[in-house]
Formats: C-alpha cells, structure tokens, sequence
C-alpha cells in the first residue's frame, strides 16, 4: 500500500464524518512512513477513531500472507466547521440579538464542549456568563431548554444513506435541541459527536 493509497483511505473516513457535521473543508497530513512489506491476503485497516476521524490518528495495517506483519501510520486531520462566536463582548444575562452573532470556521479536533450552527437557535436566549468577543458560544453558556442530560442514558440514532441503526448511549454532556454533544456508544464504548433531535435522542451518522 503507497503514501496516496494511505491518505486516499484516510481521506474517505475523514469525507465521511466532515458530511456528517456539515462541513466539506477538512485536512489530511500522512506522516512519512517507511515502505511497507508485500500482502498477498487480506490487507486489514483499522483506524484509531473511525467514529472522529480528527486530530492526531493512527492508522494500523495488518497482514497475514506471506508472512504476519503490521505497520501503524501516524496522520494529522482537520475538519473545519462554521460556528457560532460572540461578534462582541456578551455579559451574563444579556439577551442575545442576531446582531450579537457571527460564524467562525474551526477545527472540530479541538472543541469539547458542544457548538452551535445555527445563529437563529440562539436569537432571544439570554447568556448565563460573560464571553469574549470570538469565543465560541456551548450550550453551557446559554439559556436553552435541556432535551438531554449529562450522564443520562440516550438513543443513538445512526443512519448512513438509506440505513438506519439505533444503539444505546450516555450523554457525557447536557444539551438542547440541535446542540452536539460528546455521547459515549455503550456498544463499542467509544465517544462520539451526535446531535440531540429530541428528548432522550441523538443523531449522528456511520
């Protein structure tokens, strides 16, 4: 398997998660790597976070035939999506106005706490604490109706085109509606980024 093959495989998982949180903007930096030993079986690929595919990744290949091997490729990746800022200092208990509010693309790598969108969700709520102009705005920093909360148990909803698969899940976050939250996937006990859709439901795609 080459360098471009590599980054070809990582770049369709990237692809795939970027779609699933709007965005079409994202990075892959394949670390170098040595050359890797002849497969004439089965070559297997498994990434470290299939379900984030972002920040710092490593991505193990195996084979079995004509001998066992295995190599594990270290790669960066950014997903930059357009979000919710303060477009000016906001104070606790301030009620928000459209014209508070502006986008900012960032890296989805480095956000643990929820984001927003969609700057009509927060118009009329009102801030529960001070906030620098361009900080991101969380849930936890608005007034908003509570759909889900942290450490209760949830249904993931997760759909890839046609298909549909419902899972069960903890929230590790409290969120409203539309807000996306880290849930823990009670199956496979990895963390995932999933978007509530309603009381005790989140969505996200596989």
């Amino acid at each position: 398997m080459s360098e471009s093959q590599v980054k070809a495989f990582i770049t369709s998982q990237v692809a795939r998660y970027a779609h699933s949180v709007g965005s079409h903007k994202y990075r892959v930096d394949v670390h170098p790597f040595p050359a890797l030993s002849p497969c004439t079986g089965p070559l297997n690929k498994e990434l470290s976070n299939p379900e984030q595919p972002v920040g710092r990744l490593t991505l193990t290949l195996s084979c079995e035939t004509p001998y066992h091997w295995k190599a594990r490729i270290k790669a960066k990746v950014s997903v930059l999506v357009k979000m919710v800022v303060a477009g000016k200092p906001l104070r606790r208990n301030q009620q928000i106005t459209r014209s508070d509010l502006s986008l900012k693309a960032t890296d989805i790598a480095y956000i643990r706490h929820g984001y927003f969108t969609d700057m009509s969700r927060l118009t009329g709520k009102a801030m529960k604490r001070n906030v620098q102009a361009g900080h991101i705005l969380t849930p936890r920093q608005v007034e908003m109706p509570e759909w889900v909360k942290k450490d209760s148990e949830v249904i993931i909803e997760a759909r890839r085109g046609t298909m549909v698969a419902q899972m069960k899940g903890i929230a590790l976050e409290s969120g409203a509606q539309g807000d996306t939250l880290r849930v823990r996937n009670l199956s496979s006990q990895k963390e995932i980024l999933a978007t509530v859709t309603g009381h005790n439901k989140v969505n996200t795609l596989f």
